[in-house]
């Protein structure tokens, strides 16, 4: 007798929905749509074996930390995209190859077992769209900082056509990839420069009423966030749009999953204590924070996607 295939399970609308709390567009929910995020859910045995892995890596004193010291890996990566890119001219190309590294991911605080390699990038996809539809469709310039490839600053410019972009990364293989990138397209708006989390440079200014975001950038200069938030706060964009592992948005007293996010956020010396110095600016006066919300979206070790809009004052 031929067995049962397993049931398969989906995320739509009304999971994008019930996350955000907000109706959405046709044109994000045609998005959801057609991104067929499929998945499987897992057994006990199954869970037991990612929770089993993550504890593996957090016992590894050889694990490689964030910080200043990643910058020739980057290099490297984004080095990889750009030599690919330039034999192709293909989007597919464009996309950071981390994604989609394992099958096994995170959903409303349980692991999940995606059918497809994009599940991941899909997912946060559908998040960034639903932030730029929501605060960048009247935004006459736009800055991503820590940008990589680029590959957001597509998507963006399929919600804004007529914005100034700018992608930002202290990569220089970022820069040359988005030049490429804006030349193929005959996209006279894009632009590319030199940006250093650790080191702002005072000399780059924003234009009026301008924009920016984050997209698991910050993730990798752990404390050392300081003096970007001077430079924003000295620049004073209209908004400014972070999708970040946030440990303040967790629970990590409650929920396994959720512990074990925040520990691997320690041991990877990812983004801390960011939300809360923001509240602590909000109490000074020096900005007003619009939102904060996890999404219950993320990889195999950590919830990496969660949502904070402020601007200053």
């Amino acid at each position: 007798m031929r067995k049962n295939s397993p049931k398969k399970y989906k995320l739509r609308v009304k999971d994008f929905e019930n996350i955000l709390e907000k109706p959405l567009s046709k044109t994000i929910k045609r998005e959801i749509t057609q991104s067929k995020l499929e998945y499987n859910k897992l057994s006990l045995e199954q869970k037991d074996q990612c929770i089993k892995k993550i504890v593996q890596v957090l016992q590894n004193p050889n694990i490689i930390r964030a910080g200043k010291h990643r910058l020739e890996q980057w290099e490297k990566g984004w080095s990889e995209n750009l030599e690919n890119f330039k034999k192709s001219n293909k989007v597919r190309d464009v996309l950071p190859y981390y994604f989609g590294k394992y099958p096994l991911l995170r959903f409303k605080q349980q692991f999940i077992e995606a059918t497809s390699n994009k599940f991941e990038y899909y997912s946060l996809a559908i998040i960034v769209d639903w932030l730029f539809e929501k605060y960048f469709l009247n935004i006459d310039a736009i800055y991503e900082f820590g940008c990589g490839t680029g590959h957001h600053l597509l998507r963006l410019r399929q919600v804004n056509k007529e914005a100034k972009l700018y992608g930002l990364d202290w990569a220089s293989s970022s820069q040359k990839l988005i030049h490429k990138i804006a030349n193929e397209k005959a996209d006279k708006k894009l632009f590319a420069n030199r940006f250093d989390f650790f080191t702002p440079d005072a000399s780059f200014i924003l234009d009026k009423d301008a924009a920016i975001y984050t997209v698991a950038a910050l993730e990798q200069i752990g404390n050392g966030y300081k003096p970007f938030i001077k430079y924003l706060i000295k620049n004073n964009p209209k908004v400014c749009v972070h999708v970040e592992p946030i440990a303040e948005l967790l629970d990590p007293e409650n929920n396994l999953l959720d512990y074990l996010s925040v520990e691997y956020f320690k041991k990877r010396n990812y983004l801390s204590g960011f939300l809360d110095y923001l509240k602590y600016l909000e109490k000074k006066g020096k900005i007003k924070i619009h939102l904060s919300k996890r999404t219950f979206i993320g990889s195999l070790f950590i919830e990496g996607y969660s949502v904070v809009v402020w601007s200053p004052t």
